[in-house]
């Protein structure tokens, strides 16, 4: 085992516990385990909100269809970037504001006041598809940081699982959202470095820009479409792949573990500057990824295996062993900054939405803290057991499609409720109930009948069934909800 590239790793790895244990005593209340007592400044709140939002994926799934599909997977960093622009653009800052208007500090809390649900209905179902959904997506996390640590130092799958998991799981137990927001810093500077840093000397490796694309040609020979937009396909088989892969863009507004971020800044008016950080951020990094993946089909030799693994192998083929270490750490950091993102979000579905406000137990402060690093154990045990159960002989493309499912799902169950919530008065709490199950339903039924989950990825038909459903289910309703706080205009 190389030495330089361990040390360099295990270097990060205690610079993370070392963080959970600072804010430790930084966490007193359940406000503070949860939203860090909304004290966010606007650079931590963009780089934790971009780095939660993407995920191993962007580090090790994305390259790994870039490698697979060809340029073809540039449609999904357009996808990406346009559905950052749109969360930062217009859902953030008047999120922040309602949230804060009705004191609210998960998802849950915000639907049930905002509709002034006295049924607890609103909040058990989206606590419920948080749970379900979340579980799922801590897991495919989890899966990643198996293949990123056996990869770099040859441990067997089932180590590797563990050792991520016990990482993970430790910071975010001690700290909550103090220290998940500031190792999400931490965690979107190296993911920028390393996805700036690895094309940059490829690109040089290979000879300049002129000669990476004569090799990407040579070496994509017999792959249909490589080198093509149109990734070798014509007709209504090209549509739908456009529109599914741009698409992924739809699903920015339905992530409670992004949108908590949104509710943790200081204040509303700071949110302009969070998205100029953001945006950048998303831009540089959602490319690189892309470029990661294209230029390792001229750099790497021989039988890659898993195209999930073409960064890790990049770094070590590219750098020093000591900025190899950093680089894989840089991959650990996405699994990591949105594992963590996730656990806390699915934590506060139990503890906050089911223990402290549907059944209205009213422990002391300490005592909730407590019970909340419980159930973030739990569900990160839980996520656990999945991964293990992964057959690590055949893992090919499970990040990449794991979390686009999970995505879809909290997409389409939360995005259009979500935006139509923050714009229009006339949603009502049935239309909105409504737009949650039935879109949660369509992605859960799509995604299982083969014919239609090769023809359009599930998000699509999940947030367009979602959003007729709410509009149709509110206007049959009566089509003006409670309208309480939606005009809320000042910065609370």
């Amino acid at each position: 085992m190389d030495m330089g590239l361990l040390m360099a790793f295990l270097v990060y790895l205690v610079v993370l516990v070392t963080v959970g244990i600072i804010t430790y005593r930084m966490t007193h209340t359940h406000d503070d385990y949860y939203l860090a007592g909304r004290k966010l400044n606007p650079w931590v709140t963009a780089l934790s909100a971009e780095a939660s939002s993407e995920s191993g994926w962007l580090l090790l799934g994305l390259p790994g269809q870039a490698f697979s599909m060809g340029i073809g997977a540039f449609w999904v960093a357009f996808g990406c970037l346009a559905g950052t622009f749109f969360n930062w653009t217009v859902v953030a800052r008047k999120l922040r504001k309602l949230t804060a208007f009705f004191r609210a500090i998960t998802i849950p809390d915000y639907l049930e006041a905002r509709f002034d649900d006295k049924t607890r209905a609103l909040r058990v179902t989206a606590a419920l598809l948080i749970g379900i959904f979340m579980t799922s997506y801590v897991a495919a996390q989890l899966v990643a940081s198996g293949k990123a640590l056996s990869v770099t130092f040859g441990f067997d799958y089932v180590p590797a699982v563990l050792i991520g998991s016990a990482v993970i799981l430790f910071y975010t137990m001690m700290g909550g959202f103090f220290a998940v927001a500031w190792t999400d810093v931490i965690q979107a500077v190296m993911m920028f470095i390393g996805l700036v840093v690895i094309p940059i000397v490829g690109t040089i490796k290979l000879g300049g820009p002129g000669a990476v694309c004569a090799r990407l040609a040579e070496s994509a020979a017999d792959t249909s479409g490589f080198m093509s937009l149109r990734v070798g396909k014509e007709g209504i088989a090209l549509v739908t792949f456009i529109v599914g892969m741009l698409g992924i863009g739809l699903g920015y507004p339905g992530q409670p573990h992004v949108l908590v971020r949104f509710m943790a800044i200081k204040r509303p008016g700071l949110m302009r500057k969070g998205a100029l950080i953001g945006v950048i951020w998303a831009a540089v990094a959602l490319y690189g990824a892309v470029l990661v993946g294209l230029l390792a089909r001229g750099i790497l030799t021989g039988d890659v295996g898993d195209p999930e693994r073409v960064m890790p192998l990049m770094a070590m083929e590219l750098l020093p062993s000591w900025a190899a270490g950093i680089m894989i750490a840089a991959a650990m950091a996405a699994i990591m900054s949105t594992a963590d993102s996730q656990l806390l979000v699915a934590s506060s579905s139990f503890v906050q939405d089911f223990y402290h406000k549907t059944f209205g137990r009213e422990p002391r402060p300490s005592t909730l803290v407590l019970l909340s690093r419980l159930v973030t154990l739990g569900i990160g045990l839980l996520g656990m057991i999945i991964a293990l159960r992964q057959d690590p002989a055949n893992p090919v493309g499970v990040v990449f499609w794991l979390v686009l499912y999970a995505w879809g799902g909290l997409a389409s169950a939360f995005g259009p409720v979500i935006v139509l919530s923050l714009y229009w008065k006339g949603v009502t709490r049935t239309g909105a109930l409504a737009g949650m199950l039935s879109g949660a339903a369509t992605v859960i039924v799509w995604k299982n009948i083969p014919v239609l989950n090769d023809f359009l990825y599930v998000l699509i038909p999940g947030v367009v069934v979602s959003t007729l459903v709410v509009v149709a289910v509110s206007l049959l309703t009566g089509g003006r909800g409670p309208a309480v706080g939606v005009d809320a205009g000042r910065d609370v």
